[in-house]
């Protein structure tokens, strides 16, 4: 059977050798030295019992496996669960099989427990995931859309305490709760562009592109939009509620945002 030795990026140096005489794309594989299995370990991610993936329940490494379940929380957080259609699993101790249909003589990182493969058979090799990228890849996940295979996703760092990139944030006008959606996003406070229409005065506009002008008694401004797929768009809650005439005043403790008029 072949014998090879690969550097991964966060093991260091393994030995392995494929299951068949001669080198076969995505062929089997067993760890000879390098790497402890022992550190792949069951992990239920809940929100995944809704698709076809054994009712959420997956082999991942160890290390990674709070990440994951952050990703999952997040995801379910934004409303986005919808678009996770099927899960084809985590765990494979396979070679790498380019979408390419070349041979791969390197280990996949699905056989470190480190890789999931979501909407694997939505006819575009998982590319309908796209709206939930974002969300992996700020929990140090890299997408496989980089190297044509967006169904899959890998971890390129382990994060040993991960926290939610996603927090409900409340705004606050005239002592009233208004239903912007906000959140505190990846660090940014946002609010949900098709709720623009709750602050007084405020319409909005969609422009090619990820702009959206949004216009008000302060005035008009174009804002970025963080789009996830054709549903979803934030933009900055700051810039939006300035086109209405408010200033935000955040306390990120609390996660309340108070709107204060702008004086002439």
């Amino acid at each position: 059977m072949p014998e090879s030795t690969f550097v991964h990026p966060l093991f260091g140096s393994v030995r392995f050798k494929t299951a068949h005489p001669t080198w076969v794309r995505g062929d089997k594989i067993t760890f000879l030295s390098g790497f402890n299995v022992a550190d792949i370990e069951p992990v239920t991610v809940p929100q995944l019992a809704h698709v076809p993936s054994d009712n959420g329940h997956l082999r991942f490494h160890k290390r990674a496996r709070a990440q994951l379940l952050a990703v999952f929380a997040d995801i379910e957080a934004l409303g986005l669960l919808p678009t996770i259609k099927t899960c084809a699993g985590a765990l494979n101790f396979r070679l790498r099989k380019p979408t390419s249909g070349a041979l791969s003589k390197l280990p996949s990182n699905h056989a470190f427990g480190i890789a999931i493969d979501l909407n694997a058979d939505d006819g575009s090799l998982g590319a309908s995931v796209a709206p939930v990228a974002p969300i992996f890849q700020a929990f140090k996940f890299k997408w496989g859309k980089a190297f044509n295979d967006p169904m899959h996703f890998e971890v390129e760092a382990f994060v040993d305490h991960p926290r939610s990139v996603v927090q409900d944030v409340a705004v606050i006008l005239n002592n009233q709760n208004i239903d912007l959606r906000a959140k505190n996003l990846m660090g940014n406070l946002v609010a949900d562009a098709s709720r623009a229409s709750v602050l007084p005065g405020v319409s909005a506009q969609p422009l090619p592109g990820a702009k959206i002008k949004f216009s008000g008694p302060k005035g008009t401004q174009t804002l970025p939009a963080q789009r996830f797929g054709d549903g979803l768009a934030f933009v900055p809650l700051v810039r939006l509620c300035a086109v209405a005439g408010f200033n935000v005043d955040f306390d990120n403790d609390a996660k309340v945002a108070k709107l204060v008029k702008i004086e002439a």
